[in-house]
């Protein structure tokens, strides 16, 4: 059987007030009413529940048992209400899109236009952050979904995988060991361009160079895929990045990518959404869409 919201909350209210006519004034009803839902309500459980022989309304044990459970529920039922109007509210903001650096240049743009193309009055930004800070703000509900490279960190949300992007090893296109087939040991005595700190693609070459036995190798921190490529041109030096992001300066030979075996693993591109609230309609919206873009991306 289900019970009723409404008779547990007179239920309630009379135990609290401790008789049926002061809870009747408090809830605005007559006494009769009041008497009649509480009446009500123990038929349903075939139980009483208000021992009614004194002065004073008291429970009965199964009432303190019911009584427990009923505040429970109510409190429950609270909640549900202000996450519904939470809800609509949230229908009325921009849509905020949490995005690693690398992801919010190379693969948002596509969906943000197709965004723009079905709904072309909704607002929107990027929100550009490290992987670290986009779980804690998908963890704490204040960004709905969010793109990176790669999994993130345990926490409230789901991720789901949407794509992979190969990564490269770029060097100038007249470097010494452009077009040849090379170990890592023909890597030494090269400088590595290291991306910011927080940055998946750091971390990424940075394993890659342990696993390469070339720890100690020369670094230079730089800001950025655009930093990394502009950098790497000029000769400072050898730079990991997303084949998505170099596809025009391969093809028109600004930029040249080294062969090497072991190489990097491809990147994944992943799509988190957070728990700790319900999706707003347009979030509802950009995560088939993301999907969707994914599928008709170029494949590495």
């Amino acid at each position: 059987m289900r019970l009723n919201l409404n008779q547990l909350a007179i239920f309630a209210q009379v135990i609290e007030c401790e008789g049926f006519s002061a809870a009747a004034q408090v809830l605005f009803l007559s006494q009769s009413s009041v008497s009649k839902q509480v009446q009500s309500l123990e038929i349903a459980l075939r139980t009483q529940l208000v021992d009614r022989s004194g002065p004073k309304i008291r429970p009965t044990l199964a009432g303190e048992v019911l009584l427990a459970q009923t505040k429970e529920v109510l409190a429950l039922a609270d909640q549900a209400v202000e996450a519904v109007r939470a809800a609509a509210l949230l229908h009325r903001e921009p849509l905020v899109i949490g995005s690693t650096s690398t992801l919010g240049g190379q693969f948002l743009p596509s969906v943000l236009r197709e965004l723009r193309r079905r709904e072309p009055e909704a607002q929107f930004t990027l929100a550009i952050s490290t992987a670290d800070q986009l779980a804690a703000a998908l963890e704490e509900g204040r960004t709905g979904i969010g793109l990176s490279a790669g999994p993130l960190p345990p926490g409230r949300y789901r991720s789901e995988r949407l794509a992979e992007d190969a990564m490269l090893l770029i060097c100038p296109p007249d470097h010494r060991l452009a077009g040849r087939r090379l170990t890592p040991a023909d890597l030494a005595g090269e400088t590595f361009l290291l991306r910011e700190n927080g940055s998946q693609t750091r971390s990424q070459l940075k394993d890659l160079l342990h696993g390469w036995e070339l720890s100690g190798a020369r670094t230079l921190d730089l800001w950025g895929t655009d930093g990394i490529k502009e950098a790497v041109r000029i000769g400072l030096g050898i730079g990991l990045v997303p084949q998505s992001s170099v596809r025009l300066e391969l093809r028109h030979g600004a930029l040249a990518a080294l062969t090497v075996h072991p190489g990097p693993e491809h990147r994944t591109v992943t799509a988190s959404w957070t728990l700790a609230r319900p999706l707003t309609t347009y979030e509802q919206i950009l995560l088939p869409l993301l999907r969707e873009v994914a599928a008709t991306a170029p494949t590495p």
